[in-house]
């Protein structure tokens, strides 16, 4: 199974309305075509050299397959909405990771 993890970094000032946004709008839009599964918002604590919070949104997702067609017709969907809103109070990267059973 591959996860997809967006960690988001977040100005303190907008936590509330970040998280209203992803439960609300962000989660219904990513799993909308039932690529990406399972959502999961997660507070990452940790000592932050910068002002602000840290965010992990996480998706499971069948294969790689899977995730480069929802890369190719849903990402820019999901993601250009939530970046115009927040603009410069928010930041993230994405990491694909393989669980590793044992």
């Amino acid at each position: 199974m591959i996860v997809f993890n967006t960690t988001f970094h977040v100005d303190e000032a907008i936590q509330d309305d970040f998280i209203e946004y992803m439960l609300q709008e962000f989660i219904p839009m990513a799993t909308k075509s039932g690529l990406l599964t399972y959502p999961r918002l997660a507070r990452i604590f940790g000592k932050e050299e910068d002002e602000g919070l840290s965010f992990a949104m996480e998706f499971e997702v069948a294969d790689i397959i899977a995730m480069e067609k929802w890369n190719a017709e849903e990402s820019n969907i999901v993601y250009a909405p939530l970046m115009e809103r927040f603009k410069e109070k928010i930041i993230g990267f994405s990491t694909l990771m393989q669980t590793i059973d044992y």
